[in-house]
């Protein structure tokens, strides 16, 4: 049912939507690699704006000759479809068999997770890894070996070199969960992360002739999220392009340096701002400021205003029945923090760099399956009053 959704929106809505900013940069470089040019911008310029992960995964079918916008839609959709699998797996381990199917049914028809994969953006990819990330967790607290404890080490690095900010699980998830294991597991799980980082940061160190942590991207994040039009006004929180500063020469590394001291620089020499600036930045993230302006900012990379509009919606009924889906886990004495820590990951990326809708995918994967157990249980006491 996900798949069928996903690709019934994604090939009838998707030629009519307008496709820009991150996006288009992912088709480019999908097609780039499978070309052979590799990681590079147009003009051949080697580039790490962006982590490499999604786009080396669509460069699989551009290798095969599927290169079309149309193709690499149906290729975020396979992911998505996979996603929605992963979440059943998650909600079968926290909740029963039940909620596992719940939890894959919700997924299936949430829009705020299909609605990546019509606009060809990094989300798709994320939210199955995320989802694999929480499965990963809870093997590892139900039977810490170091073996468990790798494999949950591999695929947070993969989730890094999906999104960057998901660097931040090493010690919100995977440290408190494998150190059950002692120190095997916190050496097995390190290495395992290291092994799958390091042939992309050895890359970058050669093609930037300096190190580079994931990607250049929070160069300009920095930047276009600290200036006077980001800290006043309507679009305070948010991100803007024209906040980079131009003219800046040098190699991609040199010029994200320079626009992260330029962000830094800002934000130091308006620290009285910093803290109203950041708690709209979380608000706007949890879509509890001016969702109206966030649904028009998120057309800016092509997703559809109405979508958006219906996503957030169903995403408040969602998030409430979330919480009360928390208070039912922490009642059976069951682990918490495995599902709360993407929600302190997005929160914490929100405040360093800006507010958007999108930004917070990989809180949604557990929200989803929090939302499942409290339907479950309005579902047993609803029966429970008919008898």
């Amino acid at each position: 049912m996900g798949l069928a959704l996903r690709l019934a929106y994604a090939l009838h809505e998707g030629p009519h939507l307008v496709i820009a900013g991150d996006a288009r940069t992912f088709h480019e470089l999908a097609n780039s690699i499978a070309s052979g040019d590799g990681f590079a911008a147009p003009g051949g310029v080697a580039t790490a704006d962006h982590p490499p992960l999604y786009p080396l995964y669509l460069s699989i079918f551009s290798l095969v000759g599927l290169k079309s916008w149309a193709a690499h839609r149906v290729a975020s959709c396979l992911l998505g479809a996979a996603t929605v699998a992963a979440v059943g797996l998650l909600g079968r381990r926290v909740g029963g068999e039940r909620a596992g199917l719940v939890a894959a049914g919700l997924a299936a028809v949430y829009p705020l997770l299909w609605v990546n994969d019509a606009t060809v953006l990094s989300e798709s990819l994320y939210g199955l890894l995320i989802a694999l990330a929480l499965i990963a967790a809870y093997r590892v607290h139900d039977r810490p070996t170091a073996w468990r404890s790798a494999a949950l080490g591999a695929v947070v690095a993969l989730a890094a070199l999906t999104r960057s900010e998901a660097l931040g699980l090493a010690v919100l998830l995977v440290l408190p969960v494998v150190w059950r294991a002692r120190w095997r597991g916190v050496a097995a799980a390190a290495v395992a992360g290291a092994l799958v980082l390091t042939p992309w940061l050895v890359r970058n160190w050669i093609a930037f002739d300096q190190p580079v942590l994931i990607s250049n991207n929070s160069g300009s994040l920095l930047a276009g999220a600290n200036c006077d039009a980001t800290y006043h006004g309507r679009f305070i929180g948010l991100w803007r392009l024209d906040c980079i500063p131009s003219g800046v020469a040098g190699n991609e590394a040199e010029r994200a340096s320079k626009f992260r001291s330029a962000g830094i620089d800002y934000a130091r020499d308006n620290a009285g701002r910093v803290p109203a600036v950041a708690a709209v930045r979380v608000l706007r993230t949890w879509d509890l400021w001016a969702p109206h302006d966030q649904a028009v900012y998120e057309t800016l990379e092509g997703r559809d205003r109405r979508v958006e509009y219906v996503g957030v919606a169903v995403y408040y009924v969602a998030l409430a029945l979330a919480v009360a889906g928390a208070v039912l886990l922490r009642r059976r004495r069951e682990p918490i923090w495995i599902l709360v820590a993407p929600a302190v990951l997005v929160t914490l990326a929100s405040i360093v760099g800006y507010g958007i809708t999108r930004f917070r995918l990989a809180a949604e994967v557990p929200i989803l399956v929090l939302a499942s157990l409290t339907l479950l249980e309005l579902w047993r006491r609803a029966r429970a009053r008919r008898v």
